[in-house]
Order: structure tokens, then sequence, then C-alpha cells
């Protein structure tokens, strides 16, 4: 039996605005956060022991993280190595250039060849030796049109087309992949992807033109003992039936609040030939909670704002408070006070919104003379999802790029 640590979407670096300095540090406390989680799954890996870690890609939010972020990565990382834990890091579409060039941020570790690691930056197969056998582990990185296709392969081709041509090209790679394979060996598909049966949060948004879903029947294969994702940060498995399992393990800490309710963790494995079993090890992160409350009806709106945040436990958690009010109450509303009462949170954010502008949303009245751009609908729409708000920049620059390849 193998046993495996299964990792994924660290994003090392993010979520600053949730946090402050730490004054003994000098560090952002959500960088800490971040540095608590990935040294917990260090932890478990070599004090289990498992006898390889797999990482599903993001390390961090962009390709070029500045030097003391990939610093605080790179001294948990080369923790497994002095362990001599045998490690995959799998290159995620933030790890790349926004080009798709290679992956920018993971390659360090190849060009230092830090022993045991292996950076996963194109379809391969790689044969590990581990303490408890041999392990064929297939890398599939997140892969961009210009990965597989050419310019003049899809000039004129619409989203979908060129999604459907994708898959086209995929299919031949990994299956040249597979027959490579050992069939006396355990082997897992390590993906960095979007699957069509995932259940998704913000990447449902972020992911639009940027990339291309794949079929859940295409990782299906007999072949698999398991199919280690990444990408999707919410943890889940798209195999009930766990022939193979398909499991994405999720990010280890909460990167904003659409990932509020979402449990973060690691996966561990046991891995043998067509015998294979994992469970999901949840870890304990930083609460996000919102507190959101309707005071327009209210004679002392003040006391029932109030009121709602003493009625949570907010203690060390990030929050984010929401009341919504009409004009004429604004100056019933004391922001000291409100700041005095959330003292005691990690950190927060107060949003005050009137009823009016949410009511009645200044929508262009469209006639034979004016219209309006589906982009400005968009954002018209968006300033009036509260739920949105943290991801209506990227959301609307997505709907930018998606107008402009299809003109």
């Amino acid at each position: 039996m193998i046993k495996i640590l299964h990792l994924s979407d660290i994003h090392i670096g993010s979520g600053f605005a949730h946090g402050k300095i730490n004054p003994e540090t000098g560090l952002n406390t959500r960088l800490e956060d971040f540095i608590k989680s990935l040294e917990i799954c260090i932890n478990n890996a070599i004090d289990h022991p498992v006898d390889l870690v797999l990482f599903g890609g993001d390390a961090f939010p962009d390709a070029t993280p500045p030097p003391y972020i990939q610093e605080a990565f790179a001294a948990q990382f080369r923790r497994l190595a002095d362990a001599n834990i045998p490690t995959v890091l799998l290159v995620g579409n933030h790890d790349q250039h926004s080009q798709g060039h290679g992956g920018a941020s993971l390659s360090i570790y190849r060009t230092l060849a830090v022993p045991g690691f292996i950076v996963g930056d194109r379809i391969a197969t790689h044969k590990i030796k581990t303490q408890n056998g041999a392990v064929q582990i297939i890398t599939l990185p997140w892969l961009l049109k210009s990965t597989l296709l050419t310019r003049p392969e899809t000039e004129g081709l619409s989203l979908e087309e060129i999604n459907q041509l994708l898959i086209k090209k995929l299919e031949p790679a990994l299956e040249g992949q597979i027959r490579k394979l050992d069939p006396n060996l355990p082997t897992v598909l390590l993906a960095h992807l979007m699957a069509d049966r995932a259940s998704l949060g913000a990447e449902r948004f972020l992911a639009v033109g940027k990339g291309f879903t794949i079929p859940l029947s295409l990782l299906m294969r007999s072949e698999f003992d398991y199919v280690a994702l990444g990408h999707i940060h919410k943890h889940q498995n798209l195999n009930p039936e766990n022939n193979p399992s398909i499991v994405y393990a999720g990010s280890i800490e909460r990167i904003d609040f659409s990932e509020e309710k979402e449990d973060k963790g690691y996966v561990l494995i046991e891995l043998k030939k067509e015998e294979t079993e994992w469970e999901f090890c949840p870890l304990p992160v930083r609460n996000f909670c919102t507190i959101e409350i309707d005071i327009s009806e209210e004679e002392d709106p003040q006391k029932a704002i109030v009121k709602a945040i003493s009625s949570q436990t907010i203690e060390d958690k990030v929050v984010r408070l929401i009341y919504k009010l009409r004009s004429q109450q604004l100056e019933l509303i004391n922001p000291s006070i409100l700041r005095e009462v959330l003292k005691d949170a990690h950190s927060y954010t107060i949003r005050p919104q009137l009823i009016s502008q949410l009511a009645n949303p200044r929508i262009p009245e469209l006639n034979t003379e004016n219209s309006i751009t589906p982009l400005s609908a968009l954002k018209t729409y968006l300033e009036n999802r509260e739920d949105l708000k943290d991801i209506m920049s990227e959301m609307l620059t997505v709907a930018e790029e998606l107008l402009a390849t299809n003109m």
C-alpha cells in the first residue's frame, strides 16, 4: 500500500485585503494563515508518514510572486525533500505567465534539481519509486489553447468550437500516455482542469474564456486507480462509485467570501492496484462571517445593527457587515460605534446599501433611439449583487475578453 498526500490550490500570497500587518513579524496575517495551513499539510506528510506528495497546481496568485512569498512556499516544501518524500508539483493556470509559456513560478525546482521533486508542466508519465513500491503518475497541467492549437486552427472559431477542437487534440495525447503504462503498477492521473460536472464557486466566473472544460468521461478510465485534481477550490468527489475516485482536494485556505461556507483541507490516499481508499482531512482555517441586515424599517437602525453583530460570534473571524437602509437613515448611523462593536473580529468591512438603489437599479430605458451594451448591463447587474462584489472586476475583465473574441 502506497500512502499519498494530495493537496492543491495553495494560492499563498492571496487575500491580503482580509488581513492586517502583524507588528511582531511585519507580515500580513492572512499570509501567516496560509503558511500555517501549508505547514500543517507538510507536518502530516512527514509525521504520517506518506510515501509521496502530489500538489495539484496554483501555488501562488500569479506566475511572478514576490521573493518573500516564494521563500515561504519553498521553506515548507523543502522539508519534504529533507524527509526524502518524493513530490510532484503540477503547474496550474495561476502558475503560468498570461501567455501560457511554462510554469514560471515552479520551474525553479527543476532548475535547482531539488532531490525527489518533479515539476509537471507537460503531459507526461513519471514512474516514481517510493518506500512502499513504485507508482505511475500521469501529469496533466493546465492547458491553454496555445498549448495544443496553432493560431490558424482557431481563426474564426467560436469558443465552443475551440473547446471541442481542444478535446480532440487532448484525447490522443492522453491516450498515448495511457498506452505506455505498466499494467502491474498503480496509476494516478494528476491534473489541473475544470471538469464538466464539477460544482463551482467563483471559478465559474473566472475561467470563462481562459481555459476549457474537460468531459468527465475522459477521466473515468479503468487504468487509473485515483484521479487527483486541482483548480476547483471546493473539495468534491466527481465519481461516488470510486472506479476510479475523481477528487478535487480543494484549496487549503479560504480565498474570499465566495468560499465562506466551504471546508478546506487535503486528501490522504492509500493506493493499491484496483483497491484504493482515500479520506478528506479538514484544516482548522480562519472562519469568514457575513452579517447582513435590513434596517430600512427600524425605528432605531443603529441599535438593530449592533444587536445583529452581537448575536454572532465574531472573534478572530474575517467579518463582512452589510446593512440595507433608506437614505434618510444615513445620519442615524455612527460608524465609530460599529467599529467598536466589530473590534474583536480579525478584520472587517462595513458596506451600507441604500434600499432605493437596490430596488430601482438605474438601467437605461430601451427604445428605438438607444440601447444598452451587454457590458453595461452586466456592470449594472453586478453593482446590485453584494455576493459577487469580491469578483466583480474579474468578471468584467473576462466579459470584455469574451466579447472581443466573438466580435
